[in-house]
């Protein structure tokens, strides 16, 4: 049956039946799904990895203790059995995901100990925007993680909430998945109405109208009306287009002026008054590129997801506008470093630009030179000449605090360069990029270069001296600090039950070998450690070789504290050793007192940015508690402030140990990196 058809026929069955229209599937509605294998079991898993319970102490303020009045984590049986039992009992439809925990999930079990109202709070209260990429990608990790869902308040919809926080953040493919993954049944029409937003804010229009042709005869809101209208318009009908507008008007929909002043764009040919276009939405954006007209370029500074990605995919949007538009979205997450690639390798440059480019002066809009750079180096097929280009990209991105983004985007022209003594002269700015990138692998290699080269006639040991600090919280250099699966978070967290097991043992008084050992707080003289005497030699060399570290480790900070001291910026260079120390600190890397004792002068009070106390309480006690979902959600609303030039760096240090403390080692470490890459300098 037509659409129109069934538009008819559902106008006359709404004045027939008093009002109510045709019932959709309820919006909450739960249906039984079928429990998928990974998570019966991921549940046995973790049944065992929580077997031995954990040692807790009365909160003394740390993240390692959990106060009093804070909620218990519900712990998984042990027995397998009633493991898939619980399970069983606790995924319903909603808990449906994308990912489990060998994909980056967060685990089944990652809103134990919080109540379901809670947890539809914290998600719609994440950022849309978070701050750093390693926040993003473990936003949308979290909001795609099947789990278990708290079993009160069944009448608020979790999915619903991750779905339409996805779409607020962009992440348009990840909610289409999302809504697809759940059983037909549980869908209604909110999910239905995300999934055509999803698709036209994807410029997906062919495929949002089939979606629509298959949904407008269930439900029976004004959003489904409008959507069978901007279908008519796309499919080129103005007969039914103006049928499904009456209907609209007829319905009570003749408030919405913006819906109303495209239909007239569209109609007569003109433009839409600028007036109606400041609050976007999918369906605006679909209609505005049926009417071939453009995107307010306004919708670049107000983070509204849907007009910037709007800008880059409309055919009417100028090239500049476009390359600006993608720039600022991979810097927000909303595109992928390849498709800011493509959108660079679609601009028309003259070869003669391409071939001297680093003669020629610069574009006067920064994103096109950025594209003319990477043309140019994915065009050279001469690795010496595609270094000095890449180069040149990132010391350009760098001075406009882009760095992060060109090492993305450049990660597969930088792969193909070899890593050797003949690009020793590029070991630096290709250690950064890959470790931007996060390829460590790549990094390492590239270190080693950096390593071999250094001399007198170069100065490739002072650069790697004021990088140090970013090879040491990125895991390159060995620092004494103890392995994240040794202690969880450092020396703020006190030792769970499994982890006694396996962190190192020390004994006090007579007998056993002596090995230097470090300070924890107090500075001074290395402490002494003594082994036991039934330590094994392995023991004794880790103990050693921890101790060598230890030596090193100090030497190179004192030496980078005195490379900071000859800075201009005094001012600058404070603020960067702030976060540094606190982000060490937080990751169980120690600090010489002395270079502490550096930072100590006025003035004492300063005004920072910083975030609500409730935040810092709920941080703590969410990871105190092993509340992994509460304590992801609380890390990226304290990791917020991260792009402030006065952030609070004890802020991002109790975001980073919160996010060891419960077991996400690897994505503090690289939310700590990219702070330190991205650290305007």
């Amino acid at each position: 049956m037509k659409l129109r058809s069934r538009l008819l026929i559902q106008t006359c069955l709404l004045t027939v039946m008093t009002g109510t229209g045709l019932v959709g599937a309820p919006a909450f509605a739960q249906t039984s799904a079928p429990v998928p294998l990974f998570l019966k079991q991921e549940a046995e898993q973790d049944a065992e990895r929580q077997s031995e319970p954990g040692t807790t102490t009365p909160s003394t303020g740390g993240f390692g203790s959990v106060p009093t009045n804070s909620p218990q984590p519900e712990a998984f049986p042990s027995d397998p059995n009633a493991v898939q039992s619980l399970s069983l009992g606790a995924v319903d439809a909603e808990a449906v995901g994308t990912i489990d925990r060998s994909r980056g999930g967060l685990g089944i079990d990652m809103w134990n100990g919080t109540t379901r109202r809670t947890a539809a709070q914290l998600i719609s209260e994440l950022p849309a925007m978070p701050a750093t990429h390693a926040a993003r990608d473990l936003q949308e990790r979290l909001l795609l993680s099947a789990a278990a869902l708290p079993q009160d308040s069944k009448e608020i919809s979790l999915l619903e909430t991750r779905v339409a926080k996805l779409i607020e953040m962009g992440a348009l493919d990840a909610a289409i998945d999302l809504i697809r993954a759940a059983p037909q049944g549980s869908r209604g029409s909110m999910l239905a109405q995300a999934e055509i937003n999803a698709l036209l804010i994807g410029a997906k229009i062919d495929e949002a109208c089939s979606a629509i042709e298959s949904y407008g005869a269930s439900y029976d809101e004004l959003f489904w009306l409008k959507a069978a209208a901007m279908c008519a318009f796309f499919a080129n009908d103005p007969t039914s287009a103006a049928f499904s507008v009456d209907l609209v008007r007829e319905m009570g929909g003749e408030g919405d002026a913006t819906f109303f002043g495209l239909v007239r764009a569209i109609q007569s040919g003109s433009a839409a008054d600028p007036e109606l276009l400041s609050e976007l939405r999918p369906l605006d954006v679909a209609l505005l590129a049926i009417a071939k007209q453009s995107i307010p370029t306004a919708q670049l500074e107000n983070g509204n997801a849907a007009g910037i990605i709007g800008i880059i995919n409309a055919d009417a949007t100028a090239s500049d506008v476009r390359l600006e538009a993608a720039r600022k979205a991979e810097n927000l997450g909303l595109i992928s470093a390849d498709r800011l690639a493509d959108i660079y390798q679609s601009v028309n440059f003259e070869q003669a630009a391409l071939d001297g480019v680093l003669d020629d002066a610069s574009e006067g809009i920064q994103a096109r030179q950025y594209a003319k750079l990477y043309q140019a180096a994915a065009q050279s097929d001469v690795p010496a000449a595609r270094a000095e280009i890449l180069a040149a990209l990132f010391e350009t991105a760098g001075f406009e605090g882009d760095f992060m983004q060109a090492a993305r985007l450049s990660a597969p022209l930088l792969a193909d360069i070899p890593v050797n003594g003949d690009f020793s002269w590029f070991a630096i700015p290709a250690l950064r990029a890959s470790i931007a990138a996060n390829n460590f692998e790549r990094a390492a290699n590239w270190l080693q270069v950096a390593r071999s080269s250094a001399n007198a006639t170069n100065d490739i040991a002072s650069r790697l001296s004021l990088l140090y600090p970013v090879l040491a919280i990125s895991g390159l250099e060995e620092t004494g600090a103890i392995k994240p699966e040794n202690n969880t978070a450092g020396r703020s967290a006190q030792t769970s039950g499994s982890d006694l097991q396996s962190a190192p043992q020390q004994n006090f008084g007579l007998g056993g070998a002596v090995v230097l050992d470090a300070p924890t707080s107090s500075g001074g003289m290395a402490s002494a450690t003594v082994m036991p005497n039934s330590a094994s030699e392995d023991d004794v060399q880790r103990a050693s070789d921890r101790a060598a570290a230890l030596a090193r480790h100090r030497a190179r900070m004192i030496e980078w504290q005195e490379m900071q001291a000859a800075r201009s910026d005094q001012a600058a260079a404070k603020r960067y050793a702030e976060l540094i120390f606190n982000l060490f600190d937080g990751s169980g890397i120690e600090v010489p007192n002395e270079l502490w004792n550096g930072l100590l002068t006025p003035p004492y009070a300063e005004a920072r940015m910083t975030t609500s106390s409730s935040v810092s309480y709920h941080l703590a006690t969410a990871a105190a508690s092993r509340q992994k979902a509460k304590a992801v959600a609380m890390a990226i609303q304290a990791q917020q402030i991260a792009t402030a030039d006065n952030a609070d760096p004890k802020v991002l240090s109790d975001t980073v140990t919160a996010l060891e403390v419960v077991g996400l080692q690897s994505d503090a470490q690289r939310l700590a990196t990219e702070l330190l890459l991205s650290f305007d300098q």
